[in-house]
């Protein structure tokens, strides 16, 4: 997978978090970023696709309705 430089600009504590937080995890700052992003981005599909689902559970037949999926 090809790889995108980004330059990210943070204050001197919380670069310093970032360093302590991959060493301790043996990897690279770098991969570690790249982990928490991913990380947020699957916690928020999962929020949305909950929330589809909670959604289409009490609506659904509204929608099938208004969008004549269900017409006799």
């Amino acid at each position: 997978m090809a790889k995108t430089q980004i330059n990210v600009r943070m204050d001197d504590e919380t670069a310093e978090m970032a360093r302590q937080a991959a060493a301790t995890r043996r990897i690279p700052v770098n991969e570690y970023v790249e982990q928490l992003i991913r990380n947020d981005n699957e916690h928020l599909r999962e929020r949305f696709m909950e929330g589809a689902r909670l959604v289409l559970e009490e609506y659904g037949d509204l929608i099938d309705e208004l969008t004549g999926e269900n017409a006799s």
